[in-house]
């Protein structure tokens, strides 16, 4: 795959993150909507009023990006400032030893900037990863479910399940919260 159809499907991938909204979605149907896994969504609001959502996740030639949302569900205004809280879960969501880093060289990440979200405004951000096999002597780190949390300081932990395939890397690279998506490196 070309560094430009590379680019391209991380584009989409940026893209999707940054456009969901039920405005764009059609009002009537003729085929049943297919519903989401029932482990990317809360059934209810919860009391701190943000939920944490993780979107499928692009996969090109090893290149690993997944969009996850952070939606203030509650009654006022929530402020972030940062990355998401992000730590990698095996089968029995015990954690795994796993570098996060803020940015990569897959996505420009512009850093942190204050936002107040709204009830019912979103801000997203972009975990990315490479399945690499760098050594193989020690085993693939493969996580099971990811613990995302508003900032990395804390805040409370909020469980999606996905597979992901670090190989034998062990890295994982995040971007700060905004209320877009972050651009494809070109």
């Amino acid at each position: 795959m070309t560094r430009t159809a590379l680019a391209a499907a991380l584009a989409v991938t940026a893209l999707a993150v940054a456009g969901c909204s039920s405005a764009s979605e059609p009002k009537a149907q003729s085929e049943p909507k297919p519903t989401a896994k029932s482990s990317r969504t809360a059934p209810t609001c919860p009391e701190d009023g943000v939920v944490i959502k993780g979107l499928p996740v692009n996969a090109a030639m090893g290149t690993r990006a997944m969009g996850i949302t952070l939606t203030n569900c509650g009654t006022l205004p929530y402020k972030i400032n940062g990355y998401p809280g992000v730590r990698v879960l095996d089968e029995h969501r015990k954690p795994l030893d796993v570098k996060i880093a803020h940015g990569s060289d897959i996505v420009d990440d512009v850093g942190p900037e204050p936002l107040t979200l709204e009830p019912g405004e979103h801000a997203t951000a972009v975990l990315m990863w490479r399945n690499r096999v760098t050594d193989v002597t020690g085993g693939a780190v493969n996580g099971a479910y990811l613990a995302l949390t508003p900032a990395e300081d804390g805040g409370r932990p909020q469980t999606v399940r996905e597979l992901v395939d670090l190989g034998s890397t062990g890295k994982l690279g995040v971007t700060a919260w905004h209320r877009e998506g972050p651009k494809p490196r070109r």
